[in-house]
């Protein structure tokens, strides 16, 4: 069954800041960064914004500059001057991936970023403590991700604090969430999600929950669950319900482009209407013949795999890997979702 896509926006993505720890979960394939001026990257980005409000509003134009939020004052300034032009209502910094500071150090840090109306602060923990540090793949970043949300609340930001469920973790998950319980915080976010399928992460499937280990979590942990956890299925749950779907549905999805210097050089060759022409022919040709989900899931899925995938997006991801395996991928793959 052919596998047709609805384009609904792009993805402007150059990985041109550098994350300063490399966490062992994830989500990027690699860290590589690639020279893309921030200049021109502004000006791409600005000419889509324009492009979009000349009639293509539904469209969706997301881009994003590097591999954690430890931009300079400057390139912040600039970048929310572009999220405020695309109307975004969600203002946060990450610290994943930022550079450890001090404690005054830190606390500039975020009144500066206050001061340009982001409001949020979003810390990601995978464990407390060394099982944290070990799997964030940096020393002391459990206590320095805490001293930051400490110092977020003091100055009157709000926190989304965000934990992966990973096996080895859950046993030092209840001391995590005494600690985060004694940030005093007036505007707070919480919630627990399994492992995601992606990146070097997808290298970690010992580490992913059942569903039967996230139902026997302590029950602390379980009011922390994310609100899609009613959606969430393991594989052999998955591989029913891409059973039980109909063969003719069409997917909708952003496309995406990297950028570095020779795309953009690619890009200002041409119109906004020429780049999302040519990247949508790119890329339902690719997805028209790679093979379809339910191929994919009779294929390769695995009917004892009792683990959990929060979507079937995820849990396609792994039985395109199988699939890559054995077969020779006559299609380009760097314009497909699986890439």
């Amino acid at each position: 069954m052919p596998r047709e896509i609805i384009v609904t926006g792009v993805h402007l993505h150059a990985n041109a800041a550098p994350c300063f720890h490399h966490c062992r979960y994830c989500q990027l394939k690699s860290y590589r960064l690639r020279p893309a001026p921030f200049e021109r990257f502004v000006a791409l980005v600005e000419r889509f914004i324009e492009w979009r409000n000349d009639g293509h509003q539904d469209f969706e134009i997301a881009p994003w500059y590097g591999n954690s939020h430890d931009y300079s004052l400057a390139t912040t300034k600039a970048l929310r001057e572009l999220e405020k032009k695309l109307g975004w209502t969600s203002h946060v910094v990450l610290l994943g991936g930022v550079a450890h500071r001090s404690r005054q150090e830190m606390k500039q840090w975020l009144l500066e970023r206050r001061d340009l109306g982001i409001d949020t602060v979003v810390a990601t923990f995978s464990g407390h403590g060394a099982r944290h540090d070990h799997w964030n793949n940096m020393a002391d970043n459990y206590q320095f991700q805490l001293d930051a949300l400490h110092l977020a609340a003091e100055i009157g930001m709000k926190l989304q604090q965000r934990i992966l469920l990973i096996r080895d973790s859950v046993p030092s998950l209840d001391e995590l969430l005494d600690d985060l319980d004694r940030v005093p915080a007036t505007s707070r976010e919480r919630w627990a999600v399994p492992l995601f399928y992606s990146g070097v992460a997808r290298g970690l499937e010992e580490q992913r929950l059942t569903e039967v280990e996230i139902d026997s979590l302590p029950a602390r942990v379980k009011d922390c669950l994310r609100d899609d956890r009613p959606n969430w299925r393991s594989e052999k749950n998955w591989i029913e319900h891409v059973r039980q779907s109909p063969d003719d549905e069409a997917e909708a999805m952003a496309i995406s482009l990297p950028l570095d210097e020779r795309s953009l050089d690619w890009a200002d060759a041409r119109s906004c209407d020429q780049i999302i022409t040519e990247l949508v022919a790119r890329w339902r040709a690719a997805h028209l013949a790679a093979p379809s989900r339910k191929e994919l899931c009779e294929g390769y899925g695995d009917v004892a795999n009792d683990r959990l995938y929060f979507n079937v997006q995820q849990m396609e991801k792994a039985w395109f890997d199988r699939y890559k395996k054995d077969n020779i991928c006559r299609f380009d793959i760097t314009a497909t979702k699986f890439s």
